[in-house]
């Protein structure tokens, strides 16, 4: 019975072993990379801030992704502006570790300005701080915008963009810039950040 015992824990640990080293989801290979741009696009079109958390690195994103998770309104934004966007890879460096996608989203580039533009004529930059809180106010004025977004046209043609990638804990981390942040979301993100004063 003791050797039966034995020969199942031995059995066990070869098992946990083989599992861990097995698991190179943060490999640098073709297979993973292809993977993680797969799983950072769907986050994106979903705005699923957890998964997002997970794949993707981008300052701006970061942001709205805290007031997401604190007001829907935010989360309702993010969908709006990347429900259109769709991709395709046409190229993986693994020894620079890049990824070069072709995306085309709809234009949002003269909406989101057009949009944050009224916003600061009519208030200060302290004063679209003190707002971040008023639901009633995000009500109004995110859901404004997010009809907007639904009306713009795609953009002409796609867009290019090579997306550094680093290597997390878990798995891979796609590594959005400015630009590349303003590609995927059809120029809305660098007006979104005009509104508070970063460029």
């Amino acid at each position: 019975m003791k050797k039966i015992i034995s020969a199942a824990l031995c059995a066990i640990i070869m098992l946990l072993c083989f599992t861990a080293c097995s698991s190179t989801n943060n490999d640098m290979t073709e297979a993973n990379i292809t993977k993680t741009v797969e799983n950072s696009f769907d986050a994106l079109k979903s705005f699923d801030t957890d998964e997002l958390k997970k794949y993707v690195d981008s300052p701006t994103l970061t942001i709205i992704m805290g007031y997401a998770e604190k007001h829907q309104q935010f989360a309702d934004l993010g969908k709006a502006i990347f429900s259109n966007l769709s991709y395709e890879i046409t190229n993986i460096d693994i020894d620079n570790k890049q990824v070069t996608v072709k995306i085309i989203n709809k234009d949002l580039q003269e909406v989101a300005g057009t949009f944050a533009d009224n916003l600061k004529k009519n208030y200060s930059t302290f004063q679209l701080l003190a707002k971040l809180s008023d639901d009633n106010f995000l009500d109004r004025k995110l859901s404004e915008l997010s009809e907007n977004i639904s009306d713009a046209p795609m953009l002409n043609g796609e867009i290019e963009i090579t997306l550094d990638i680093e290597q997390g804990n878990k798995n891979l981390v796609l590594v959005f810039g400015d630009e590349s942040e303003n590609a995927v979301s059809g120029g809305a993100l660098s007006a979104i950040k005009s509104i508070y004063g970063s460029k």
